[in-house]
Order: C-alpha cells, then sequence, then structure tokens
C-alpha cells in the first residue's frame, strides 16, 4: 500500500493540544491486577466459610501504569508553553484510540484518570482544576493506539467549547388567570 503524508493541526479554538500515535495503549489503574480464571477462593473463619469466584492476582506487567505516565509526562514536558502549568479552571478534551477487542474492556473514565494523573504538575496544577471533561474512547482507522489531548482555558464563563452545553433548562410557568366572580349590583 502507498504511504501517505499528511499534516495533523491544532484546531483553532483549543488552547494547546497533542496527540500520541502507536506504541502500547493507555492503561489503567486496573491493569495492575488481572482475573485468575478457573480458581475459587476459599476464606475459613471459625465455624464459617466464604467463598470468593472472582480472585485477582498481580499483574506480571504491574509498572505498565508507572511506565505509561512516565512517558507520558516526558512526551507533555516536551510540549508545554511558558504558561503552564495553567493555575485556571480548565476544560479537557481526551481521545483514546484503542483496537476493537479492548473497545468494550476497558472504562473510558478509568482511562481518563491515567493520564490526568500523568498531566498534573506539567498542564495543570492539580486535576482539581478541570471543571469540565469530554472524554471519547473509539478505534481509530489506521488500526493504531493513540490518545489525542486538548486543553480549553476557562478564564470567563463564556470560554470553552462547552459553555453552551447544556442538560436542562429553567421555563417558568405562568400562573392561569383566576376569574374574579365577585358580581357587585
Amino acid at each position: 500500500m502507498p504511504s501517505k503524508k499528511v499534516v495533523i493541526k491544532k484546531v483553532p479554538h483549543l488552547n494547546w493540544a497533542v496527540a500520541m500515535w502507536g506504541g502500547k495503549p493507555v492503561p489503567t489503574k486496573q491493569e495492575k491486577y488481572k482475573p485468575l480464571t478457573g480458581y475459587q477462593g476459599v476464606l475459613n473463619e471459625g465455624e464459617t466459610e466464604e467463598i470468593f469466584e472472582e480472585l485477582y492476582i498481580r499483574n506480571p506487567d504491574k509498572n505498565i501504569v508507572h511506565e505509561f505516565e512516565n512517558r507520558l509526562r516526558e512526551y507533555l514536558k516536551e510540549n508545554t508553553t511558558s504558561e503552564m502549568p495553567y493555575k485556571m479552571p480548565l476544560e479537557v478534551i481526551l481521545a483514546f484510540d484503542i483496537n476493537r477487542k479492548r473497545l468494550f474492556e476497558v472504562d473510558v473514565d478509568n482511562l481518563c484518570k491515567t493520564v490526568l494523573d500523568a498531566m498534573k504538575g506539567i498542564i495543570f496544577e492539580d486535576d482539581s482544576q478541570v471543571v469540565r471533561l469530554l472524554a471519547l474512547k473509539d478505534t481509530h482507522e489506521w488500526d493504531t493506539n493513540g490518545l489525542s489531548i486538548g486543553v480549553n482555558k476557562i478564564e470567563k464563563d463564556s470560554d470553552g467549547w462547552f459553555r453552551d452545553l447544556k442538560m436542562f433548562y429553567i421555563e417558568e410557568i405562568a400562573e392561569p388567570e383566576i376569574p374574579n366572580n365577585n358580581n357587585q349590583n
């Protein structure tokens, strides 16, 4: 298949963005452990016996999260601006590209936690500054693992991509007029 050259550009209304494609997938903190299949656990306490069907063992690749966070931190440091770490409220957009099999095995909120933890102290001082978070996980047309991160500063209420995104609105209900039946003749 002939190769193509492409230029990947940040959309203009993001204050900052980076992307990483290829390599290992973004791990989650839960991947430090893996299910132990085919076994039952039995806990005996006196005359009481409790059976556990779901057992987990430490993943032999237990450093996967730590290694990923270090790799991401180094990449983020190479791509920061002079105003970072940001000290204001932020809107963060995280897009995870993962293979089809893993798409339904990993929770998007756990992927976010791994990435937000790695961003702490580099992109923002603390993840409590993230007031809006959009997370997407999907397969990629290039069948590769990837992570894209976008950040917007929220300096006033009108800033950000999601400022007008509302799930509900308030509508005032007019009180019905009650006819006055006081007939005075």
